[in-house]
Parts: C-alpha cells; structure tokens; sequence
C-alpha cells in the first residue's frame, strides 16, 4: 500500500486521544531510564524499533532486520551519494539508526536527540566500539526544543519516538523538524498510527494500555499528522503501510518476551519495578494492537520541506 495524500486535508477528522491520566514527559525519562538495558534483550545493538523484512532476509534473524530498517531510513532520506551530510535523529534511543547510516555513508554526520541521559551513555560506549565517535554528536534535549540552528539540516528522522510528542497531530513535532530542515531537506517518521477518529472499543482499551505502559501520550492520528506536516511547510507527503514488513520482526515477541520475563522475574525474586512490569505488558499489547487493521497501522510518512517557509496554522 502506497497512499501519496493531496494537499489541504481540512476535511479529514480533527481527533483527540482517548481520556485518560495523562503521560508526562518525567513518565517517558523514568521509563526509558528504568529499562534502558532490558533493551538489549531485543537487540544488541539497541536497535530500539521493529525490524524491515525484504526477499532475501532470514525471518528468523532479527537484529538482520533491525538494521535493514535503519537502512530504510536512509534511503527514504535521499541523500546524494558522497556529499557530505548534516542530519539529525529526533528522538534517537541509543542511537542505533544514526550509527548505522553513518557506517555505510564516509561523508554522514549525525546529531541525535534525546532528553534520557543514560541513552546517550549507551550511545557513546556504541559509537565509539564502532569506530564513529567523531561523525555521531549526542544532545541531551527535549527534540520539541533542540536549540540547533535553523534551516542547517540535510535531513531528519524519528523511528518510533514522534508518537512520544503530545497530541494526535504531535504538532510540536512537526514544528521543530520544519525548523530544522534545509528547503528540499526530508523528514522520515516510521511510527504507530491510528486510522480513525474513534477506534473500536477493543482497539481503544488496547491502545491507551499500551501507551500508558510505554509512557507515550497517544499515537498520533494520521491525517491530523499529516496535515500538521502540510500546515508546518512540507509538501510531498507520501504515506506508506509498513504493516506486512515488520510483522515478520513482530512475531519475535511472544517468545523473546515470555523468556525475558521468566528470566527476569527469576533474578529480581519476583520483583521488578513498575516500569519494567509495564515494559513486558507493551510489549504484548504492540502485537495485539497491530491486529486492528480499521483503527491502527504501521507506517513510514515522508515528507519534503517546501523552499517557502509558511507559518504555523
């Protein structure tokens, strides 16, 4: 499925996230600080994300498909060959994109955001063990609020990390990477989304469980995104399922999960920390939750930064 959406969508529905106890930006840094290492069970490389499945890659080896879908990125960012790059990850994780890109392009250099310093740690330890410390920089910050300079980037992206921005439309966002970007630079976001105004009873308990779990406020919606992004200054927003790419690295869970746990709660005695608890919980809830083909949907929208900065609606 490949859906390139017009330009003014003022007709799509204008939706709000289900009521709930809101999530807090503390809740989201308690979160990824308390379980900043049960990471590495999925991935050793901390790719924190689902994996991109294509002809010719081992179902069955998950980090494979991690880095495969870093590689999606950069190949959506469009990049010219062996011109030197600036681009910037919003919302990095431990930054296993950015290490990735800036492996496979000499000429890449990259600034990723976070506000968990103890992702940023884990980083710098990676980095450095792959020989890349002096093209990755690793900023502390609110990625709503970078303070980078403007108009200086190449490119952006977010792997799972926007829908942590409040808001369906997480406009705040979509603000600070319209500020970021070069005219003709693009962003990526490859993310949760959720199709429709009122999911269904099932699919809308399930949702907020799972974003209450992994401390996000709510996926965002996806034409109040997309028309975030029209109204920030993009232009060429395309929208493409990834559904049936990331079931592959999806049907991991059950079995990764089922163990960590078992192994987990057998070393703490029974006892983990709220978070961690709620970690395992997410954890099953995205597959569940990916089931619900009407009210939710995997998916990479792109976007280019018009050459006519507009102003914010």
């Amino acid at each position: 499925m490949n859906d390139t959406l017009p330009q003014g969508l003022s007709s799509l529905p204008r939706t709000a996230a289900p009521s709930h106890a809101a999530i807090t930006p503390g809740d989201t840094q308690d979160y990824f600080t308390e379980v900043a290492d049960d990471y590495r069970a999925w991935s050793p490389g901390y790719n924190m994300h689902f994996g991109f499945w294509r002809a010719g890659l081992n179902p069955f080896r998950r980090e494979a498909m991690l880095v495969e879908m870093n590689r999606t990125v950069g190949r959506a960012l469009q990049l010219q060959p062996q011109q030197p790059a600036c681009v910037v990850d919003l919302g990095c994780g431990a930054g296993a994109t950015a290490r990735t890109l800036a492996a496979e392009h000499p000429t890449l250099y990259a600034v990723t955001v976070t506000n968990v310093p103890v992702q940023n740690a884990i980083a710098a330890r990676l980095d450095a063990g792959a020989g890349l410390a002096d093209r990755v920089a690793h900023l502390e910050a609110d990625y709503t609020r970078t303070g980078l300079p403007t108009a200086e980037a190449d490119g952006a992206w977010a792997v799972e990390s926007a829908c942590y921005a409040n808001g369906s439309a997480k406009a705040d966002f979509v603000a600070e990477a319209a500020r970021l970007l070069k005219p003709g630079a693009r962003l990526v976001v490859i993310d949760g989304f959720l199709l429709r105004e009122r999911p269904g009873r099932i699919a809308g308990w399930l949702h907020r469980l799972w974003a209450d779990s992994w401390a996000v406020p709510t996926l965002a919606v996806r034409g109040d995104f997309v028309a975030a992004l029209q109204r920030h200054g993009f232009g060429q927003v395309e929208v493409k399922s990834l559904r049936w790419r990331v079931a592959p690295s999806a049907l991991h869970i059950p079995v990764l999960a089922t163990r960590f746990t078992i192994a987990e709660l057998w070393k703490a005695r029974g006892r983990l920390s709220p978070w961690r608890r709620k970690h395992i919980v997410a954890s099953y809830c995205s597959l569940a939750l990916g089931l619900f083909w009407r009210d939710f949907d995997y998916c990479m929208v792109t976007a280019v930064r018009d050459a006519q900065r507009a102003e914010p609606a």
